[in-house]
């Protein structure tokens, strides 16, 4: 079984960054978790339909 070590280390990284933008969000505005994460699944729906065309 070969595991793609720089692959696993990025998705970490990107994580991190998302909770990190996240959590500013959440210290700084009114905005609640749950409304940040709508606002990730629907960016994230958004870019994938972009991706796919």
């Amino acid at each position: 079984m070969n595991i793609d070590w720089m692959m696993i280390l990025r998705a970490f990284v990107i994580g991190g960054i998302l909770c990190i933008i996240a959590q500013i969000l959440i210290d700084k505005t009114k905005l609640t978790p749950a409304r940040i994460l709508v606002a990730y699944v629907t960016i994230g729906a958004i870019l994938r339909w972009f991706w796919m065309v």
